[in-house]
C-alpha cells in the first residue's frame, strides 16, 4: 500500500482516538515523550457564539518532503513504494533543521537529542494495513488512501463543483457573473 495521509476537519470532533492509537502503537511512554499525533483545539468566539474545531497533526509523510532535503546527515528517506518518509536515527546530530522547516511539526527529540517521529506504521503498511491512527478514527477524519485513489476523489470533487457550477449558470440564463 503506498499511502496517501489526508486530514478531513470537517469530520473530527476532537476525541482522541488518533492520538492514543499512536500511544499504544507505538508504546509510547507519555511521561518521556509525547506521541507521534498530537490534538489541537480553538475555540473562536463571536459574540454569544462559539465555533471548536479541532486538528489532529502528525507526520503527513509529504510527497515534498522538506526534512529530507534539510538534514545535513541525510537521515531521512523517502519509501518509494509504501509512500512513507523514514527516519534513521543512526547518523542524526540533532542539530534541529528538520524541525525547524516541517510544516506540520511533526519531529520530535529524544533524551539523546536525537530526532524521533511517526513511521506511518510502515509495519502496518507492508501488510496492506492501514496505520493504526487511520483505523481508530470512528468519523474518517484522517485517512490513508491510496495516492491513484486521492487523485481521482480530488477529480470527482472538481467535476461536481464544474457541473454545480454549471447548472447554476444556465439556470440563471448566463447573466450573472458576465463582464
Amino acid at each position: 500500500m503506498k499511502a496517501q495521509f489526508t486530514f478531513h476537519p470537517e469530520r473530527c470532533v476532537g476525541c482522541a482516538a488518533c492520538v492514543m492509537a499512536c500511544i499504544n502503537e507505538n508504546q509510547i511512554d507519555v511521561d518521556k515523550q509525547n506521541p507521534f499525533r498530537q490534538l489541537k483545539c480553538n475555540e473562536y468566539v463571536d459574540g454569544d457564539a462559539v465555533e471548536v474545531t479541532y486538528f489532529t497533526h502528525g507526520c503527513m509523510h509529504c510527497k515534498e518532503h522538506p526534512c529530507l532535503t534539510a538534514c545535513p546527515r541525510g537521515c531521512f528517506a523517502y519509501d518509494e513504494t509504501l509512500g512513507v518518509v523514514k527516519l534513521d536515527r543512526t547518523e542524526c546530530i540533532g542539530c534541529h533543521a528538520c524541525a525547524r522547516v516541517c510544516p506540520f511539526d511533526a519531529i520530535q527529540f529524544a533524551p539523546d537529542n536525537k530526532a524521533i517521529k511517526c513511521n506511518g506504521c510502515i509495519r502496518n503498511l507492508r501488510r496492506d494495513r492501514l496505520p493504526a491512527c487511520v483505523m481508530a478514527c470512528p468519523r474518517r477524519a484522517l485517512t490513508a488512501d491510496e495516492k491513484n485513489d486521492v487523485v481521482k476523489q480530488g477529480l470527482c470533487a472538481l467535476q461536481a463543483e464544474l457541473q454545480q457550477y454549471q447548472k447554476q449558470r444556465a439556470g440563471s440564463g448566463g447573466q450573472k457573473g458576465e463582464g
